[in-house]
């Protein structure tokens, strides 16, 4: 990986969905941005930007020779993966293999410095990792701070646990921006940004485009089930993703949710925040709890009959609680109720003091209003003192047993110091799509944030 002393260090960008139209605005002098593609259509878009695509997966498929796929290979699994699953085995260990020799014939040919990557949502991402660490390359995956406008690397892109971390001291500076943004969550009407200004249940655009999408996707689905037709094989698939949302549309015209205000005042609320599927956060960061139907009759089992689960939507997966598996299940628990997306996660708060997530963000938000919080899944705040960390059903039966006034939280010292670190670890700029992801403040600052975590430039020097 000696990098002549004339040329720029090379940077793998990994242009994949929104990056392909982002990753070549992070051209910069101080390295030579190198873009790879997964599909075509991701391909295209790069090219689009004025920049060389150097391999396509996709494009590449039918004239990779596999590699021999080592036992045990895979940090994960087959199941972790949400496109594949359609393959049978052989076909699979053939994918996998073509995905080794793929990254392989990249890595060598450019000796990288650092590549540049979502963190570890398909398997594909997971082969990149592996190889890249075999040769000492920087994987640098983003990951939202909470703080508006900053984020960070993760230093293991598999996790977003905050065990996983080592936070410097923060200066006053990061301090002054914790007491802000503490102030602002702990505001009965708070709202992550990336949940603000969302579709209505019934909005007609989306449901639209759904339906367009879930015809175009079960088409080309059809075209990729046999490997050996030239030009036919397609990584993703989104045919159930997009059905779904027809699915919940439908239903909402005669299924129904619970209301808060039914729930008798004698029984304890636990809160249980539904994730989106499919979603990283489930498949990976919570790869034995991805089930969700599954963990939710699970967390069933370890309440006591004066206890009730309140599951709501997530509020981008409107009508999820309305399909068959959610529907079925409700059904036969009576301790059971399900809320919409629509209802603000502050009003379910200000009914309950225990929560229960795998990796939600209302999680967190709990957990800084003083409520007590058992995560079970791999979460940037999952280390911070206070919270409930759940390793088994039995720890989360002995958990909910516990008398809820004994059970730990999380003090406003801990939350200050804990966000504040974050602040003093992250980088300026806004990598995952946003309003100013293409703003050149924006890109200038990213830019800046790959270099200094490819060891390119030096970290500046904290306020």
């Amino acid at each position: 990986m000696n990098q002549a002393p004339d040329r720029k260090p090379n940077v793998v960008f990994f242009a994949r969905g929104y990056q392909a139209g982002f990753y070549p605005e992070l051209r910069d002098d101080r390295y030579e941005a190198i873009f790879a593609t997964l599909t075509r259509e991701e391909a295209a878009r790069v090219r689009a930007k004025g920049c060389t695509v150097s391999a396509c997966f996709e494009e590449d498929f039918d004239t990779i020779e596999p590699a021999q796929v080592p036992p045990h290979y895979l940090l994960t699994s087959f199941m972790s993966e949400r496109f594949l699953g359609r393959y049978s085995q052989a076909e699979r260990l053939e994918i996998l293999g073509k995905e080794i020799a793929w990254w392989r014939g990249l890595l060598d040919r450019w000796s990288p410095v650092a590549v540049v990557n979502e963190l570890i949502a398909i398997e594909i991402s997971e082969v990149l990792l592996i190889e890249a660490r075999d040769r000492g390359i920087v994987y640098l995956a983003p990951m939202y701070c909470p703080i508006e406008g900053m984020f960070y690397w993760l230093p293991d892109p598999l996790t977003l646990s905050g065990q996983a971390l080592d936070l410097p001291e923060p200066s006053a500076r990061a301090l002054e921006l914790a007491d802000t943004y503490l102030g602002q969550v702990r505001q009965s009407d708070y709202k992550p940004y990336y949940v603000r200004n969302l579709a209505g249940r019934r909005s007609l655009r989306p449901l639209t485009v759904g339906l367009a999408k879930s015809v175009l996707w079960r088409w080309r689905d059809r075209r990729s089930s046999n490997l050996s037709k030239p030009h036919a094989f397609r990584y993703e698939t989104y045919s159930e993703e997009y059905s779904k949302r027809l699915q919940g549309f439908l239903a909402s015209f005669s299924e129904g949710y619970d209301r808060l205000e039914q729930i008798p005042e004698a029984s304890e609320v636990v809160l249980l925040p539904l994730h989106q599927e499919p979603e990283a956060t489930l498949n990976y960061m919570s790869e034995f709890m991805s089930n969700q139907v599954a963990t939710i009759e699970n967390i069933l089992k370890c309440l006591g009959p004066h206890q009730i689960l309140v599951v709501k939507e997530h509020p981008v997966d409107k009508g999820a609680l309305l399909r068959p598996k959610f529907r079925e299940l409700r059904e036969r628990c009576s301790n059971l109720a399900f809320l919409p997306a629509e209802v603000h996660a502050r009003e379910v708060l200000a009914r309950c003091e225990r929560v229960v997530t795998l990796t939600s963000s209302v999680g967190w938000e709990a957990a800084c209003l003083g409520k007590s919080v058992c995560v079970m899944g791999e979460i940037f705040w999952d280390s911070v003192p206070g919270i409930t960390r759940i390793a088994s059903w039995h720890d989360l039966r002995r958990a909910m047993r516990t008398p809820v006034e004994q059970m730990e939280r999380v003090s406003p010292q801990a939350a200050r110091q804990f966000v504040a670190g974050l602040v003093e670890f992250s980088h300026e700029g806004r990598p995952l799509p946003n309003p100013q992801l293409y703003s050149p403040e924006n890109i200038a600052q990213v830019a800046d944030a790959v270099a200094i975590g490819a060891g390119i430039a030096p970290a500046k020097a904290s306020a």
